[in-house]
């Protein structure tokens, strides 16, 4: 086990349980500890990306601010120009949107994480693989499911500080007028590069987490080195998939009839011919700070989450049963 990590001890004459040995090395710590039930895997996602929103959510709305912009912009002067139009509220534009969608990806991508790893090493996938392909299923799960409407409604949202409007002030009200003027199909503008951005994201970072925490890791485990982790693989994951992610901002921040952007490989064409291959990299700094903050605070607060929910869940059924723990 991990320590603090690590669930609560077994009850009183039952041998504790253990993890299989092939649970180990350089797996996840999520997988060095007795697996459990996708109730307290979702709940843990959830919390974890909700604290993961709260905190960095003006690094996002300066990142899809800088990457809608087709003149070169740099993150400071994105930044002046969302106060000067929307003051400190603008840099909170789309917080609903935002709130539902990473709490909710966040308890898809640890449950779906979870059931795709145990089917995975059921099926006697190679050892080293497991985490980057599972990570890939969780990936493209979440963003089918639930990531490309959220973010395509907090993209909309985020939209407005530069055009003066307030189309999309509320997240019933966009919901609303995209269904309207676009069909169902329009909250799912961007879903490939959306798709690819997520795959290719949560992989990587599932698949160097565990290595780097080894790395770091003393005995007992403490909660920096988790966070430390965390923003490592973050920082990793954003430097390969940063093109992707501006591609599909662009996609998703299409208003109106009229398309510039037809589809991810067109868009990625067209922005390269236009604007040149650097453009594929604005508003890397925000999305940097943001990834990595985020992920810091996701792999850490994940951890803590799960074993509180964990606990809490333990001593509810014990209550419960009456003489079954001494109690």
């Amino acid at each position: 086990g991990e320590g603090s990590a690590v669930g609560p001890a077994a009850a009183p004459g039952l041998p504790p349980r253990r993890p299989k040995s092939h649970h180990m090395s350089s797996d996840t710590s999520t997988s060095q500890k007795p697996k459990r039930h996708a109730l307290v895997t979702g709940l843990a996602g959830f919390c974890s990306g909700a604290t993961e929103a709260a905190v960095t959510m003006p690094f996002d709305t300066v990142k899809t601010y800088c990457q809608v912009q087709k003149r070169g912009l740099g993150p400071l002067t994105g930044a002046k120009e969302i106060y000067g139009y929307r003051g400190l509220g603008g840099f909170y534009f789309g917080l609903p949107a935002v709130l539902v969608q990473v709490a909710g990806k966040g308890a898809i991508r640890w449950s779906a994480y979870e059931q795709f790893k145990t089917g995975l090493q059921a099926a006697g996938a190679p050892k080293g693989s497991v985490d980057f392909i599972a990570g890939l299923g969780a990936g493209f799960t979440e963003a089918f499911l639930w990531t490309t409407p959220t973010e395509r409604l907090k993209v909309l949202r985020q939209n407005d500080i530069r055009s003066g409007q307030n189309r999309y002030s509320s997240l019933i009200g966009a919901v609303r007028t995209v269904s309207t003027e676009h069909g169902i199909t329009g909250l799912y503008a961007g879903i490939g590069a959306c798709g690819i951005r997520q795959a290719s994201g949560v992989g990587v970072r599932f698949a160097i987490y565990g290595r780097v925490k080894a790395l770091l890791t003393t005995d007992p485990p403490q909660l920096w080195q988790s966070a430390l982790a965390g923003g490592i693989t973050g920082c990793a994951s954003t430097t390969l998939n940063h093109p992707i992610d501006v591609v599909k901002t662009r996609l998703e921040a299409q208003d109106g009839m009229h398309k510039e952007y037809t589809n991810t490989l067109q868009c990625l064409r067209r922005i390269v011919s236009e604007e040149g291959f650097l453009a594929l990299y604005r508003g890397i700094a925000p999305r940097m700070i943001k990834i990595s903050l985020g992920q810091a605070i996701t792999f850490s607060a994940y951890e803590r989450y799960s074993d509180l929910i964990h606990e809490f869940g333990t001593a509810v059924v014990a209550s419960m049963m009456p003489g079954s723990m001494g109690s």
